[in-house]
């Protein structure tokens, strides 16, 4: 029993202490580049099956990587080794078609217009990748990894990121003409983690025969959207409608797209022109990595400071490669000795750990995601997310 007011200092008081020591240990980790991984493009990693590709309901969603030719090194190798083995189902996109570390990459742009590859600036660095490959790149143009603070507005001055914002609806059409029998969709990017029990949990409370498109929202120049970098969701449904959509307006999409900076922007005005508004997902979906997550709100402020504490986790974004490492390898320490399919992960080393789901229910407000649900039989309510 915690009732006189030194127990309650002292519970605050080790919670604080915990969340400073995993704070300490991502920022840490953000700077350790000893997890750089490099392939070669024929090289293929052992597989080995493992229990997280099994999960109910996984081979039902396909994962989408959106990843560049300046980055593959950088930020794609990681994944290769840890995420990818959870998904048995994934494509990958870049801005050039090749073999890398065993994998087939997708070109994203392949069906962007004749005319605006030939003579668009942004293609400048596409037009020599599909001359000479990645041995056209300078390392000037490489990536590197993830900022520690990465500007919000982008990186409007590095050439695979000017190509970047054309990929986003060629790379959805794509997608459906590849795989158009799965029920739920999940675009990522390649410094997104996806937490892939936590993912398949929050899915089994949405409606897959519904026109979905969820994310963590962002509004840029009136239009909402689901930020990219925190990985949106989309149903089949959804997905249908606004490849219908982009097989229409073509034209109309691509112009758009060369006088904006933000390829999520342009694709999340197209799924609502298409009738599929923004289901917000936030913050079960995060922008951040969890050191740099803001857990509660200033003090004195009337903000919610629970809602982050004792929400679930489904993605984070701005993840270094030893950050990837780090959080794969717990998951799965973590579902080898809990029950991933009716236990709830919550944000690490906070006061809501663990919870054991005994009763769903979901509610929607507004297109905002609420998860309800009881910590024991006979416990209080908790609303997560």
């Amino acid at each position: 029993m915690f009732n006189s007011k030194r127990a309650r200092v002292r519970v605050a008081f080790a919670s604080a202490s915990a969340v400073i020591y995993l704070i300490w240990s991502i920022a840490r980790l953000g700077f350790d580049d000893t997890s750089r991984t490099s392939l070669q493009p024929d090289q293929p990693l052992p597989q080995v099956q493992l229990p997280c590709r099994s999960l109910p309901g996984a081979d039902e969603v396909l994962v989408i990587l959106r990843s560049g030719s300046t980055e593959l090194d950088d930020r794609l190798a990681i994944h290769l080794s840890t995420s990818v083995r959870c998904f048995p189902n994934y494509l990958i996109f870049s801005d050039f078609e090749e073999n890398y570390g065993g994998e087939h990459i997708l070109d994203a742009l392949a069906d962007v217009d004749p005319g605006i590859v030939k003579e668009n600036p942004d293609f400048v660095l596409y037009r020599r990748l599909q001359k000479s490959g990645r041995m056209a790149l300078t390392p000037s143009e490489l990536a590197g990894p993830p900022d520690t603070f990465a500007s919000r507005s982008g990186k409007t001055g590095n050439p695979g990121w000017k190509l970047d914002k054309w990929k986003f609806l060629p790379m959805v059409n794509k997608t459906l003409h590849e795989r158009p029998d799965m029920k739920w969709y999940v675009f990522i990017e390649a410094d997104t983690f996806l937490l892939w029990s936590m993912l398949q949990q929050y899915l089994d409370l949405l409606d897959p025969t519904e026109p979905i498109y969820a994310g963590s929202p962002t509004f840029v120049g009136g239009v909402l959207f689901a930020h990219g970098g925190s990985g949106f969701v989309v149903s089949q449904p959804a997905l249908r409608m606004v490849v219908d959509h982009y097989a229409t307006h073509k034209a109309e999409i691509e112009k758009f797209t060369d006088s904006h900076w933000a390829g999520d922007c342009v694709l999340g005005k197209a799924f609502a022109d298409s009738g599929t508004p923004l289901t917000n997902a936030w913050p079960a979906m995060q922008g951040d990595y969890p050191g740099i997550v803001q857990y509660a709100g200033a003090i004195g402020s009337d903000e919610d400071t629970s809602r982050l504490w004792c929400g679930i986790s489904v993605s984070y974004h701005h993840m270094s490669t030893a950050m990837i490492k780090e959080l794969w390898t717990f998951e799965q320490d973590w579902a080898a000795k809990n029950d991933p399919v009716r236990k709830v992960f919550m944000r690490p080393n906070t006061p809501c750990t663990d919870y054991h789901i005994t009763e769903y229910r979901f509610l929607t407000t507004q297109r905002h995601l609420h998860l309800i649900c009881h910590a024991s039989d006979d416990g209080p309510a908790q609303r997560l997310g």
